[in-house]
């Protein structure tokens, strides 16, 4: 399911625009959005739904290329490689493990927080997932 055109062209100025867009096509690519050889949206189409200069577009598409997650299929656009899903949750996977429960564990010793008491909220909040 793609995301609604409204939703979408909400950027933020956290990070560079261009790994937000980025972020977003690994995202679709994880829920299923675009599958193994779906074609993404040309780099145009890219700068109008972001509201974005085309350079912009053209920057995520190469650097999701480079990354083997984009491929280009020569006259017709750029697809969703073999195993992009796989890499892209392996590389979010060990960000998540490796820097977010640092940073929270950290957050929480400075407040005081025991290990125990985020395992509990984690495992009370995670029945609803």
């Amino acid at each position: 399911m793609r995301r609604s055109k409204r939703e979408v062209n909400r950027v933020n100025e956290s990070q560079p625009v261009f790994i937000q867009i980025m972020e977003r096509i690994e995202s679709d690519i994880i829920t299923g959005a675009y599958g193994t050889g779906d074609l993404i949206i040309s780099t145009t189409q890219i700068s109008k739904v972001y509201a974005v200069n085309p350079t912009t577009a053209v920057k995520a598409v190469s650097k999701l290329t480079d990354a083997g997650i984009l491929y280009k299929d020569r006259g017709i656009g750029m697809r969703v490689a073999e195993g992009a899903r796989e890499k892209i949750t392996e590389r979010r996977r060990a960000i998540f493990l490796n820097q977010t429960i640092d940073a929270l564990l950290a957050e929480a010793k400075t407040l005081g927080i025991s290990v125990e008491e985020i395992g509990a909220l984690i495992n009370e909040r995670g029945k609803f997932i």
